[in-house]
């Protein structure tokens, strides 16, 4: 299978921390990996038994080799690619590499898959649109543990109250919606700090303010190093009104809680709904200002709302789960 692709965040969250015990890496076996029954066939594809299955996308010879598999093929999505496709918030570059996708790959990929796993129930149910087979929700997994929250001492010696906003270049919508808000924020509250995620400036006030800081894109082997040294009080999570943006998983209130922040999410997102400990605001980002000044003045009780939420996560460290769940699936005699 000719090519070369990165190893996606999706195949780990999905399945390589969960299942990676059980997987023959293409590269550097050792000694005691031979009798392993997940073959890795490329950088988001594994072979178990007679059943095939591809994380999100690989390399077109690996996805033709998922398409023409005389087995059971099983099919991990954790976007809504059809309507990312055609998203006008979307950056344009990133678009039309959907776009490209779901015509060459996606669509059949979706046809051709005995089983589905989709990263939200959203998605689930368009997906559900488009095929008569089984679909099943997935949640993602993290090995990093949730922050214990010492951080949130300092504050009670007047220590700044650190927020960030996580995303990369497919949030860039919201983010311009919430920038002229945290700048303003900003300028009217001394005691905050605000990081954002962001290839170029989003705000001109916002990129010269001396208490914001933009983070450019990283890999995903720095943003996890990231994570792991960085603490955060209040984690913003603004979303457009739109089909791509209201199908994304729960992953992000997970990455919230390794970050130490208690989560600020749209009412009207599912994942968020009923969840303990996680903040509600309008769905609409161009509102969140009131309720983000509220967080600020409500500094004192982050803590125990953050510790709420910490606790309610299923994401964070459930190998349990989702091991269960492939084994399932997966044809393998003994595990």
């Amino acid at each position: 299978m000719a090519g070369a692709v990165n190893r996606l965040p999706s195949t780990d969250l999905y399945f390589l921390n969960a299942m990676a015990p059980w997987v023959r890496p293409r590269f550097g076996l050792r000694w005691g990996m031979r009798n392993r029954p997940i073959r890795a066939v490329g950088a988001n594809a594994f072979v178990a038994g007679d059943a095939f299955v591809l994380i999100r996308q690989d390399t077109p010879d690996v996805m033709r080799a998922a398409l023409d598999w005389r087995g059971s093929m099983v099919y991990v999505i954790d976007d809504d690619v059809a309507a990312g496709a055609v998203c006008p918030l979307l950056p344009d570059g990133y678009r039309a590499r959907l776009a490209r996708f779901e015509r060459a790959f996606h669509r059949h990929l979706l046809a051709r898959a005995d089983i589905v796993l989709a990263a939200s129930d959203v998605l689930a149910r368009r997906l559900a649109q488009d095929r008569a087979g089984p679909i099943a929700r997935i949640d993602p997994v993290w090995r990093q543990a949730a922050a214990d929250g010492a951080h949130f001492a300092p504050l009670a010696r007047g220590a700044p109250l650190h927020i960030v906003q996580l995303g990369s270049a497919s949030h860039r919508g919201a983010l311009a919606a919430t920038a002229p808000i945290m700048r303003e924020v900003l300028d009217r509250h001394a005691g905050i700090t605000f990081t954002y995620f962001s290839p170029r400036t989003i705000d001109g006030g916002l990129e010269r303010h001396p208490r914001a800081r933009r983070v450019e894109p990283m890999t995903w082997p720095e943003y996890q190093r990231w994570m792991g040294r960085n603490r955060f009080h209040l984690g913003l999570y603004p979303l457009a009104q739109t089909p791509f943006d209201r199908a994304r998983s729960a992953s992000k209130l997970s990455e919230h809680a390794i970050l130490g922040a208690a989560a600020l999410c749209p009412q009207g997102w599912p994942p968020a709904q009923g969840r303990q400990g996680v903040l509600l605001a309008p769905d609409r980002p161009e509102d969140w200002g009131e309720i983000i000044v509220q967080c600020i003045h409500r500094r004192d009780e982050l803590q125990w709302i953050r510790q709420s939420f910490s606790k309610s996560q299923p994401c964070v460290r459930p190998f349990a789960v989702q091991q269960e769940m492939w084994k399932r699936i997966l044809p393998i005699g003994q595990w």
